[in-house]
């Protein structure tokens, strides 16, 4: 065999890794009302403390302030250690890890992308199976919202419904502080073709759209993709 054809045979057989970029939480950041309820916890307890045990005589109520205060700051304490571990975006869509469970939306299953009320809101088509939606507050992780919306702008742009005051407050996607990873938790088996409608028995058969991860069986994959329109033809990529 040739080199030519050693160098062919070689690019045949190399498939490229879908990727994604994984967006650790960051701790020092609170909800408004949680600090709220902790700083009146704080406050009550302070005055609980005062009128028990160093006021002569004690004030009545101040057992009262006591557990009140402390109700309060317990409340905030709780609520303040956040279940959200981590933020994924690439090309398998957008990921939550909540504990120990990774919620995935991939591109192909969104429906619309908001902001409301200070949190990004992804939602996705009606009876797809997967959740419902994904959302995550922008104060909190705001390199990540800034990375889902530059790739949503370039895989689903007709799901962004997202105004331009939102993204002049985010930071520059680019200089968002990320790890890359590779996709193991594609778990393509068990949908059904976008284009024959046959069910994908085994992750083996699954072609993949690289542009917003639609589906299709090995035999039956399109030219375009049925969901965003991008060429086919020698580009899908393995789960």
């Amino acid at each position: 065999m040739s080199q030519k054809t050693k160098a062919r045979a070689s690019k045949k057989r190399t498939v490229r890794k879908r990727k994604e970029r994984r967006f650790a939480t960051h701790g020092n950041y609170m909800a408004p009302w949680v600090a709220a309820i902790g700083l009146l916890g704080a406050l009550l307890l302070g005055g609980g403390v005062f009128g028990l045990w160093i006021k002569d005589p004690p004030i009545e109520y101040a057992s009262y302030l006591v557990a009140l205060g402390g109700l309060g700051l317990g409340i905030a304490l709780w609520f303040a250690q956040s279940s959200l571990a981590a933020i994924y975006v690439g090309d398998g869509g957008v990921a939550l890890e909540i504990g120990t469970e990774i919620e995935r939306l991939p591109w192909c299953d969104i429906e619309s992308i908001r902001v409301v009320s200070g949190r990004l809101i992804i939602r996705a088509i009606p009876g797809l199976g997967g959740p419902p939606t994904l959302s995550f507050p922008l104060k909190a992780h705001p390199a990540a919202a800034a990375w889902v919306l530059k790739e949503a702008a370039e895989r689903m742009p007709d799901a962004l419904d997202v105004q331009k005051e939102v993204l002049g407050g985010l930071p520059a996607p680019d200089s968002s502080p990320s790890t890359e990873r590779e996709i193991e938790d594609a778990q393509v088996a068990g949908r059904r073709c976008a284009s024959s409608r046959k069910v994908i028995a085994f992750e083996s058969d699954a072609r993949l759209c690289p542009r917003c991860g639609q589906v299709y069986h090995k035999d039956h994959v399109p030219s375009a993709c049925v969901t965003c329109e991008d060429p086919l033809s020698g580009r899908t990529l393995q789960p």
